[in-house]
Formats: structure tokens, sequence, C-alpha cells
């Protein structure tokens, strides 16, 4: 369905996409696959945001065109940008989803009080957050991320490229380049083109 990948580098956020979208029936068969046109992506700018999602279409859509994210404190950073996370984006990305209309209904498979299903990446100040179905965040310590049906892929290559080092832009690039690649060899979900954006504070 998805891999979106990212880097937390000393002084900026790296980010990457593969363009392939899956179609799936009732019974969960893929029979249909898709690779988005020029100027589409999974990734966006979205004012001072770089946003993505991994699951739902419907996600990528709103992130992208319906939803207007809160301005951080322009020098936030550390535990205030935390909080600035927890306590003004995340219920107003909850608010527009729901607004959407893009919510789990009530029911007894509900695990959360607030639920959707995607994996939401969020960068911001050149700091990445992974906000998943439930509405809660998280941050890596290791400073890599992978997310989507090729996470697993794409994680152990990045892990494996980067290592212990510290990576300028353009080899950073490379390297989320050939994790999105290695994800689309094995997951039959992920695909190319693969594209990807540098945000810096």
């Amino acid at each position: 369905m998805t891999t979106i990948v990212a880097i937390q580098g000393d002084g900026y956020a790296l980010l990457g996409t593969d363009s392939r979208i899956s179609s799936f029936d009732s019974s969960g068969m893929a029979y249909q696959i898709t690779t988005l046109g020029a100027g589409s992506s999974k990734l966006g700018t979205n004012g001072k945001y770089v946003l993505g999602a991994a699951g739902d279409v419907r996600a990528i859509n709103i992130l992208h065109h319906a939803f207007t994210p809160p301005t951080p404190p322009a020098t936030a950073k550390g535990k205030r940008l935390d909080a600035f996370i927890t306590n003004k984006f995340v219920p107003a990305l909850r608010e527009c989803f729901e607004t959407q209309g893009y919510a789990m209904p009530d029911n007894e498979e509900k695990e959360h009080l607030a639920q959707q299903n995607s994996t939401i990446v969020v960068a911001i100040h050149g700091i990445i957050y992974v906000i998943e179905s439930d509405y809660g965040w998280t941050s890596d310590s290791n400073g890599i991320y992978a997310v989507g049906t090729g996470a697993p892929y794409a994680l152990g290559a990045l892990n494996a490229l980067l290592g212990n080092r510290s990576v300028d832009i353009a080899t950073g690039k490379r390297i989320v380049t050939k994790a999105l690649s290695i994800a689309g060899k094995f997951d039959p979900y992920t695909g190319s083109p693969f594209t990807t954006v540098v945000q810096s504070p």
C-alpha cells in the first residue's frame, strides 16, 4: 500500500516515499495497482509542515487539500514542540479528519475513543513525528523511520546503509532512495518512482 521512510538528520528532516496505490476488494485481495501521476505524492508540504500518510488514500487527500494545521511557535523545539504536537496539532488533525468523515465509527472492534485508519508522518522545524491510528505520536531515538507495508524491508535497509554515522543531505537522499528501492523489490505494494522531501528548521 505504501512505504514512507525518513531520516532525522543533524539540522534537517529527510523524507521519502513510493508512488504505488493498491486497491483491495472486500476479501482483502488487491485487484488494481495505480502509480501516482506527476504532481501527486504521498508526501506534501502544508504550511510549515511536511505531511504524509501510509494507509488510506483518503487520509493523504485530507492532509494535502483539507487540513489547515496550526502554526507552531517559531522557536519551539524539544519538550515545547512535543507539547505543541500533543496539545495543538493532534487535536486539530483529529477534528479535521472527523469533519471530513474520516474516522472509524463507534463499534465493538474500535479499540480507542479516537481512531482512524492510517499512520501519519509529520515533519516540523526539521523534527519528525509519527502519529499512529489512535493519535498517539512517537519519535525514534535512532533517527530512522519507516511506515507502511514495506516498512520492515526499508527500515532494515536504512539501518544497514546508515549505520551509526551522520550523513549530509545528498548522501541521505541516496540512502532513502535505495531503501525504498529495496522495499519495492520485496513488498508488492511498494513501487517507483520514489520522491524525497527535505525540511530544515
